[in-house]
């Protein structure tokens, strides 16, 4: 008896984009960027808050609406919520965004909306609830367990920290659902998305994706975008939307010449020279950080290299001043141990803002090893202008495993702008004490003392000798010199 093969239909487009839908797959309508961004999203953990940093043109609000699509699909019942910076924007940017993405989507799966209440109704009882930011509209989305909240426009978004820490965030404490906010860097440098930027970056958290990394723009597109602005790529404007980039006020940012470029030319490794001086600078905190700097500094190259450092919680259940004291021995040690004769080379100076009695006890933990001067705290702006100069003048370099410091440098601004006394408060819960430490250390080195010993690499051939034939000649034999040594004198 002949067998015969069954046939098997051949599937139509438009059947296999029904599928795709069914199972909750839409990541054959993006482009490698999102389908990249779309990777460290399902990567991310229950309970995460990411912050992606998006430049214009990239497709930002269209994918965080498929994520909201493909995460209602998945999960019956479940209620995303989605809060962009205005109630208008809501209507006129993911309403139609919305409309487009369901065009080939099966009918028996299509949600319906409601108007009023701006919400999209899965047939499976999932929900997109939306609001803008703007008079008070987020509080719409109070209440109600969340699997995800999206926050487009982040950078533009009023009451941010209000609106996410007290109603937002709180909708996925059980459900373990995550927090995704997306936007280019705000045109305000005070704005809470900053903050929500600076604790990314400090956790490694922090995704960036520039016009340049654009797949949907041609570089005659991306060239032509350049072209528009007055200082082409070095534009204000373009920097922070197309770059993303926080522009910072000279008004209450310390170091604003710290751009990105910046940081590259003073953030490297740096071959150490054979002879240096080298410093330990302290700012000890309790209810802040405490941060250790270790540099030396190049004479010959004129640049002060910062090493390493110790950061603290200044509340941490385990500093302990004897362990904190062993651990500023060891990074001596390690950093500044001669290979050939095992010995520490001992700093020039080491300085620390701290009550004498902590100053005492450092002395007696170390058993006298470790003393520390007080730092020069007169006139904090002067410190500040000086320490802006040597930085952008590339005198200083930071080896990029002294994370805190490139991070505090970055971001540090003044409390209030009129006193310039005293520095904001960090998001890992100092205040920028990493610059204070800085501050001090710029100020304790000795710039024209030359640790190089006399006639170091001298040239014979620039001497003038009398007679050159008898330089490297000695008359003087073993036993006239001993005798020059233990003879008698007179």
């Amino acid at each position: 008896m002949e067998t015969t093969t069954p046939v098997v239909p051949k599937l139509t487009k438009l059947q296999i984009k029904h599928e795709l839908w069914r199972r909750g797959d839409l990541s054959w309508k993006m482009h490698a960027i999102q389908k990249e961004m779309l990777d460290i999203y399902l990567n991310s953990k229950d309970n995460d808050m990411m912050v992606w940093l998006l430049s214009r043109q990239t497709g930002k609000s269209w994918f965080l609406a498929m994520i909201a699509m493909m995460e209602c699909i998945k999960n019956p019942n479940g209620i995303v919520k989605l809060l962009t910076d205005t109630k208008l924007h809501a209507q006129t940017i993911f309403e139609p965004i919305f409309r487009e993405l369901l065009e080939d989507c099966p009918e028996d799966m299509k949600p319906t909306y409601n108007k009023t209440t701006f919400t999209y109704f899965f047939p499976n009882g999932s929900q997109i609830q939306m609001a803008g930011s703007d008079n008070g509209h987020c509080e719409r989305l109070r209440g109600q367990k969340s699997i995800l909240v999206l926050i487009d426009e982040a950078g533009f978004c009023d009451k941010l920290n209000n609106n996410v820490m007290s109603i937002l965030l709180p909708t996925t404490t059980h459900t373990g659902g995550r927090l995704l906010m997306a936007s280019t860097p705000p045109q305000d440098p005070d704005h809470d998305f900053v903050k929500f930027i600076e604790r990314a970056e400090m956790d490694g958290q922090l995704v960036k994706k520039t016009l340049f990394q654009n797949p949907l723009l041609t570089k005659e597109q991306k060239d032509n975008i350049v072209a528009k602005f007055p200082l082409g790529i070095n534009d204000p404007q373009f920097r922070r939307e197309y770059l993303c980039e926080i522009i910072r006020n000279e008004e209450n940012c310390l170091f604003p010449e710290l751009t990105e470029d910046h940081m590259k030319k003073i953030v490297m490794d740096w071959e150490r020279p054979a002879f240096f001086d080298s410093y330990v600078s302290i700012d000890l905190g309790w209810n802040d950080l405490t941060v250790v700097l270790f540099a030396y500094y190049d004479f010959l190259k004129n640049k002060v290299v910062v090493e390493d450092e110790i950061v603290i919680r200044g509340r941490d259940k385990n500093f302990l001043l004897p362990v904190f004291t062993q651990s500023i021995i060891d990074k001596e040690k390690e950093l500044w141990t001669n290979v050939l004769t095992n010995e520490v080379k001992t700093p020039s100076n080491r300085v620390g803002d701290m009550n004498p009695w902590v100053r005492n006890e450092l002395l007696v933990h170390s058993h006298h090893q470790l003393w520390f001067n007080e730092p020069q705290k007169y006139d904090k702006k002067a410190a500040v202008n000086t320490l802006r100069t040597l930085l952008a003048n590339e005198q200083i370099i930071i080896n990029p495993k002294c994370q805190t410091l490139i991070r505090h440098l970055r971001n540090v601004r003044w409390k209030n702008t009129r006193t310039k006394e005293e520095f904001d408060r960090s998001p890992d819960e100092g205040h920028y004490d990493a610059a204070d430490a800085m501050l001090y250390l710029s100020r304790c080195i000795s710039y024209t003392k030359n640790p190089y010993p006399a006639n170091y690499r001298l040239d014979p051939t620039n001497l003038h000798v009398q007679n050159p034939n008898n330089f490297n000649r000695n008359n003087s034999s073993p036993v006239d010199i001993f005798k020059k040594v233990f003879g008698k004198t007179r």
